[in-house]
């Protein structure tokens, strides 16, 4: 028996309503590169598709609902493709394939050629989530990079975001205005998570020559990122990698060395450097323990001493007693044996998100929440 087989026959009547909606194919994770790729196909149509394209590996090729079956998905004459397939109702199914861009893309060009009309991420999880916070974190969902700012999503997609949205409307009609502001700065401090769970913390390292901003940037990431060289001045332009530092999406910017200089391409370099510091969520302001403080780091450290965290380096070498270092917090490492780095790692982690929303706590995700807010509240 095949999918369209186990229809039932009062089923049947219903054939000549159906053939005025289309067939849909959608892709519901992510565009990066994973383990599996997952696509959503339904429709009158999605059934006879399946029959006439997929063959299970053993058995009989019925696909009852809430069933799991593996098999070969045929592409063309000489291509297959091994895929899972999840009947999830009579007319939807789950196709799960290899993860890489390649496969899924080969499936969907051969839906569309069939007559399936593909789907955008957007547009699936508006048909099918009437609450349009929920679809937009179902779709946000989709580019969270780590298992952290992933939960926080998964809370909205719960609707935390929609209650808390819908207590602050009730209110304003019933002139609650305390409650009002309550609630819109409850929702605010967790403005900073938000603004990240989808794209990364800028974290620059930054200081004059040779203080070691490579060799940091290249422990912390694990491998050889950055041109690491005795000759100050190596680092001509900002070297910028993404990470995640405790759970936290970062994006690491090494910059070249802040001094004057005679060379036209170094001066680029420099002012670029001094521009990231401008936009960036925290600066790691790096000290050669046997230079000390220096003019070029009071410059980044006035400029935002809240968003500054001064790093010690090279302490594998003696510490020069006469550093002058301001009074705040600071690390201690060594990039060459990777003393301190975890320390460190937690300390740029806890500067970015001092506090992590507890579960099922509502957070604003994106521009237009934010003015919706806004507007509601005045401010």
């Amino acid at each position: 028996m095949t999918a369209k087989q186990g229809q039932s026959s009062s089923e049947s009547g219903r054939e000549s309503r159906r053939e005025s909606r289309s067939t849909t194919v959608a892709r519901l994770t992510g565009e990066s590169a994973a383990a599996i790729c997952v696509l959503a196909i339904e429709g009158p149509n999605a059934g006879h598709w399946i029959d006439q394209h997929w063959t299970p590996a053993q058995g009989a090729g019925e696909l009852r609902v809430d069933t799991i079956r593996f098999g070969l998905l045929g592409l063309d004459a000489s291509v297959g493709e091994s895929i899972v397939v999840c009947r999830t109702s009579p007319e939807s199914y789950e196709l799960h394939c290899h993860g890489g861009k390649a496969a899924a893309a080969a499936i969907l060009s051969q839906m569309g050629k069939n007559g399936i009309v593909v789907k955008s991420q957007q547009d699936w999880c508006v048909d099918h989530q009437p609450d349009p916070i929920v679809a937009a974190a179902n779709l946000a969902l989709l580019s969270a990079k780590t298992s952290r700012t992933a939960r926080i999503l998964l809370d909205q997609t719960r609707g935390a975001l929609s209650r808390v949205f819908a207590e602050i409307d009730q209110a304003v009609r019933v002139g609650n205005h305390d409650l009002v502001r309550t609630l819109a700065e409850q929702l605010r401090s967790w403005d900073t998570v938000g603004r990240h769970l989808t794209s990364p913390f800028e974290v620059l390292l930054c200081g004059p020559p040779n203080v070691g901003k490579s060799s940091l940037m290249n422990r912390i990431l694990g491998y050889q990122r950055a041109i690491v060289h005795e000759h100050a001045g190596t680092t001509r332009d900002l070297l910028t990698e993404e990470s995640s530092i405790e759970g936290w999406p970062v994006k690491l910017h090494d910059s070249a060395g802040i001094r004057e200089s005679e060379d036209r391409v170094e001066q680029v370099g420099v002012q670029r450097s001094v521009q990231a510091s401008h936009t960036a969520d925290l600066q790691l302001i790096l000290v050669d323990p046997t230079e000390g403080w220096q003019v070029e780091h009071q410059k980044l450290f006035d400029r935002k001493p809240d968003q500054s965290l001064v790093v010690v380096t090279k302490s594998d070498l003696q510490l020069n007693h006469n550093t002058g270092l301001p009074e705040c917090q600071m690390e201690t490492v060594s990039a060459l044996t990777g003393d301190g780095i975890p320390g460190l790692l937690r300390a740029i982690a806890k500067r970015l998100v001092p506090i992590e929303p507890p579960e099922n706590q509502a957070v604003m995700f994106t521009a237009d929440q934010r003015e919706w807010l806004n507007k509601i509240t005045g401010s």
